[in-house]
């Protein structure tokens, strides 16, 4: 492919502008450098019959100052010292016991949180545990078809919350 007259002006062009805008914004930002700063007497600004001056703590704000007086405590109650027994607040047991199952995974499961159960009715929102790391995802149960091999059965994507997909069928606790 040769190399084309236009694309050879465009080039000498480019060059040239690029040769005058160098110097000049080098010219330009060394008279920026260079210019006078005035240190004279901060700007005032009135706010409420307040005066304001802007100063090195930003504009319009009033100057940091840095008192030379010992701080000052106040007296006021002191805090009782001795030991007091915390209470602690314990929820209380689910009225159904746990329900000890084999979970494991289905891409077709409808919905991502919920769960195809065997023996358990329709409509009920359960907290699933995996008993081996203690985790645990809430679904809500659907009657499981008749061939269905595992005792539970989750979306992919909720396996996954619970265990490593590899290690499908885990044991898990169902609480209502």
């Amino acid at each position: 492919m040769a190399f084309e007259d236009s694309d050879r002006r465009r080039s000498v062009l480019l060059a040239l502008l690029t040769l005058i805008a160098l110097p000049a914004i080098y010219i330009y930002s060394r008279s920026i450098d260079e210019s006078p700063r005035s240190e004279a007497t901060p700007t005032e600004l009135r706010v409420d019959g307040e005066v304001l001056t802007a100063s090195d703590n930003g504009p319009a704000r009033p100057p940091i100052e840095f008192p030379d007086a010992a701080p000052i405590f106040l007296d006021g109650p002191v805090a009782e010292l001795s030991p007091r027994i915390a209470e602690i607040a314990v929820p209380a047991r689910p009225a159904t016991p746990a329900l000890q199952f084999s979970a494991s995974f289905r891409s077709t499961v409808n919905g991502v949180r919920s769960c195809l159960v065997k023996e358990l009715r329709s409509g009920l929102s359960v907290t699933v545990t995996n008993l081996d790391n203690g985790r645990s995802i809430t679904c809500v149960t659907s009657i499981a078809p008749f061939n269905q091999t595992a005792d539970l059965v989750m979306h992919t994507e909720a396996f996954s919350l619970l265990a490593d997909l590899t290690e499908a069928p885990i044991t898990v606790e169902l609480v209502q």
